[in-house]
Parts: structure tokens; sequence; C-alpha cells
């Protein structure tokens, strides 16, 4: 079989989804239009896109970008997606396509490629259940695991936590202007851009006030929200409505007043409110603080990166 490799073009999205979905697609169902929604690389981004085919019959993909936006690593390109047709493992696709994609990568002076994560990601790192032959496959080409991140998931059919009112404290929907001033001055950088998406997306960006100063913010995602923020990619495999939280966050000066927390509980009693039965916190390290607000486990990830250098 002369299998070849091609550039990859938005028409191969449902054939590449199908492959991804071999392996994830009862955990994480891709859908064409999500990816091609996630994959849009700005007009002259770099970037690796293949697919591997023999005659009409695709048998492989690979996603790659290389972010220039500061909030990212210096020199390390991002692998949004790398799929092989189950059938045809142990024929040499998997490694000509990441060849590929380390070859451009350190002819630009790339130093690392990263599994998870960067721009239009679809997952912050390899999903834990993947197959043991995913790990394999990149230890073997030199990748070494690193963080460890996960979806949490709140039952919002359970009663939630309480915790004290507080007379001085107000949970409401914040204006544009002033949450991206909050965000530019408290968290700058990557999550100035993701809530100003979410609000162009049509989500609630919630302030929390203490008095009349804004003190800290959490996006939350109504079910079926269009384009969906990462919490709500995979939505469709709970049963009945799935609502989204993030990103959020306290300005530094008022952290460890337990206001993080009270405010997460009342982003999650909005949210059940208005009829979501699931929340969905995605790519967190933080577990155990969202554990006092009832959110367990739900997808566990684990980056890995391949040094080029």
């Amino acid at each position: 079989m002369n299998w070849t490799l091609e550039p990859y073009d938005a028409t191969h999205a449902a054939a590449v989804a199908a492959l991804w979905n071999q392996e994830f697609g009862r955990q994480l169902p891709l859908s064409a239009a999500l990816l091609a929604l996630r994959w849009q690389p700005a007009d002259g981004e770099l970037t690796v896109a293949r697919i591997a085919r023999w005659r009409d019959r695709l048998l492989g993909a690979l996603l790659v970008r290389f972010p220039t936006s500061p909030w990212y690593s210096a020199r390390s390109a991002f692998v949004t997606l790398l799929v092989v047709d189950r059938a045809m493992r142990g024929r040499g696709i998997g490694r000509a396509l990441l060849d590929e994609a380390i070859r451009i990568a350190r002819s630009h002076g790339y130093r690392s490629l990263v599994f998870g994560g960067g721009p239009g990601h679809l997952v912050p790192g390899i999903p834990a259940d993947a197959p043991l032959e995913t790990w394999r496959f990149l230890r073997r080409a030199g990748a070494l695991p690193r963080e460890i991140f996960h979806d949490l998931l709140v039952d919002l059919a359970l009663p939630l936590p309480t915790v004290p009112p507080r007379a001085d404290l107000r949970l409401e929907p914040a204006p544009r202007e002033a949450m991206l001033a909050f965000l530019t001055q408290e968290f700058p950088g990557e999550w100035e851009s993701d809530v100003s998406d979410a609000y162009d997306a049509g989500a609630t960006v919630l302030g929390l006030y203490h008095a009349e100063t804004l003190v800290g913010f959490a996006a939350i995602h109504s079910p079926g929200q269009w384009p969906p923020p990462p919490s709500l990619f995979w939505a469709e495999s709970l049963p009945g409505p799935v609502a989204g939280l993030g990103p959020l966050g306290i300005a530094q000066a008022y952290r460890r007043r337990g206001w993080g927390l009270a405010m997460v509980i009342g982003a999650l009693e909005r949210l059940r409110a208005a009829g979501a039965r699931w929340t969905i916190i995605d790519w967190t390290d933080l577990a155990s603080f969202y554990g006092r607000a009832g959110a367990h486990l739900w997808r566990t990830y684990q980056v890995a990166e391949l040094p080029l250098t």
C-alpha cells in the first residue's frame, strides 16, 4: 500500500473527525463542525496540516500550530490533533506525519512540540483513556509526560454546598468594557481574549463586586451555546442540558477570603436556575478547590512535550 502525505483542508474535516471518534467518540465525540471551528489559523500563521491518504481513503491526519501570541511558550508549537486509522497502525503513518511536523518546526527554529493546549486546542493534553500505544508512540519519538489537567463535572440535580451570605458582595452580569479593563489589569493575556470571545458568543460574564469594586469574574455558558467554549466541546456525551463555567478568577488582592468559592457556587446556582442539568469546568488543576463546590473529576489529560533540540 503506497500511501501519500497531502495537505489538509476543510473538506477533510468529517473524515478526520471520524478517525478521532474511532478512539474517543464515546468520551470526546468530535464533530466536523467543531473541528472546522477550532482549526482556523490566522492569515500568515505557520502551520503543519497534513493527511495520509491511500486512494480515496484517509488513513491519518496531523494538525499543528505555531502561535505568536506572547502568552504561549516561546518557540513551542502545539499539536492540535494526531490520529491514525485503527486498522492502519503500525505501518509508519503516524511517524511519517510526526516527522513532517518535526522537520518544519526545526527549520523555523522551534524548540519543542507540545501535545495539548495551544490556540484552537481540542484537549489540554493526552486523554487519560487513550490507549497505551499512544504513550508508547510518543515516548519512542522522544516526548516526555508533563502537567496533568482535569475537566470537572457538577451534578446540578444534587444540592450545592452553601456559604455564609455576605451583604457586601454581589454577583451580577458585568459590562463588557469594564470587565475587559479589569482583566487587562488583573489577568493580562489569554483570558482577556477568551472572555472577549465569550461575550461575542453570547455568554454571560459575571462580575463579583465588593461594594462597588470589581474583584472577580466568572464566565457562564448556557446549554447549546455556539460557538461553544472548551467546557462545552464534549457536552453531547452527557444526558440532559449541559452548561459550562470558566474562565474565572479573583483579583490578587482579594484572594484567600473565601470569595472565589462563593462566586463559583453563585455561578452554579444561576446555571441551575436557567435549566442546566450539568456544569463542566474544563482544563484545571484545582480539583480540590472546585470539589468544595461539588465538582468531581470527569476527564483527565496529561500534556506531552517533544524536545527538538
